[in-house]
């Protein structure tokens, strides 16, 4: 199970420092993550291996819950530090949907905007890493956001598909809302107003660079899915001829709209949700070119208006398209 999938090898220092913190031995496991270096891949049945060792000599209920929160944003990687550099909540949360794969390449992240809410989610497409190792990486997103707006972040509710442990408390006590088990994706709904946060660490500058590195890093990661692949490029055709429509994206993969909604299905997708990424990264990329204008922009990305683009930007990260580019 799991074959394929893996996570950076940067989380081993979460471990290490959890170990060290709570005074633990774990021999087995120190020497286990000894093994991974911080810049390497390490697969995902290791991680949740890893994560068992220390289950095996700390048996306090919610364990991961203890180990997520004393994340650091080290324990990311550079996409960590891009977070740190970014200037709004809804930055941050953009650029780790873009480069999650960087921390965890294991199943697919989703996340949706609306009026109200923002929820982010994790299918089962490719198997379910289990309540300590789902806990684990809830709780250290969690603590990443609080430490990002230096705030605490209060979650709507939070979803696992895990089922119910015997002891709640801990898990209402740290997310602090409604948290329910049994779902078909362990999910993190939050209002929408925390997009437009700032955070205390804002750097333009920085975040170009480390941006360039993450790119670099995320096209050494080989494809998941060739589908997925052929899907991106077809939405972008559509773009820029200004029908981003679910028909006009099959004809051009040469399947029907069944078929295509059947394959993104398969691999908890949703063309809503494709669409608004890729809409997202080509944004920022075409805004970086300063002899495009905004309406401009907002042709290329399909939209009638620019007034359209401005909204779905603002949805997105927090800021309107010139505010981004100052």
């Amino acid at each position: 199970m799991f074959g394929g999938l893996y996570v950076s090898g940067a989380l081993t220092g979460l471990l290490r420092d959890y170990l060290d913190s709570e005074g633990l031995e774990a021999a087995t496991c120190r020497q286990r993550l000894a093994v991974w270096p911080v810049d390497s891949r390490m697969p995902l049945a290791e991680w949740i291996a890893l994560l068992d060792l220390v289950a095996a000599e700390d048996h306090r209920p919610a364990l991961g819950l203890a180990i997520g929160q004393r994340v650091q944003p080290r324990h990311a990687g550079v996409m960590g530090y891009l977070g740190l550099s970014c200037e709004t909540m809804g930055e941050a949360l953009w650029r780790f949907e873009r480069y999650h794969r960087l921390v965890y390449d294991g199943n697919p992240i989703q996340m949706n905007i609306d009026a109200d809410s923002v929820s982010i989610s994790w299918g089962i497409v490719h198997g379910c890493p289990g309540q300590l190792a789902d806990e684990t990486a809830i709780a250290a997103f969690t603590t990443i956001t609080r430490k990002l707006v230096n705030a605490q972040v209060m979650a709507k509710r939070v979803e696992f598909v895990n089922a119910q442990p015997p002891y709640l408390q801990p898990y209402t006590d740290f997310f602090q809302c409604p948290v329910s088990f049994g779902h078909e994706r362990t999910t993190v709904v939050f209002s929408s107003d925390y997009l437009t946060l700032p955070i205390r660490f804002g750097d333009s500058g920085l975040r170009a660079l480390l941006e360039q590195q993450a790119e670099a890093l995320l096209r050494t990661l080989p494809e998941n899915d060739e589908f997925e692949h052929h899907l991106k490029q077809a939405l972008v055709k559509s773009l820029h001829s200004g029908e981003p429509t679910l028909n006009v994206v099959a004809s051009a993969l040469h399947v029907s709209a069944r078929t295509l909604q059947r394959r993104l299905a398969e691999r908890d997708l949703h063309f809503h949700s494709v669409l608004e990424t890729t809409r997202l990264a080509l944004a920022r990329d075409y805004m970086s070119n300063s002899t495009l204008s905004l309406t401009e922009i907002a042709l290329l990305l399909g939209y009638s208006e620019q007034s359209a683009f401005t909204r779905a930007f603002k949805r997105w990260t927090g800021l309107t398209p010139r505010q981004a580019r100052k």
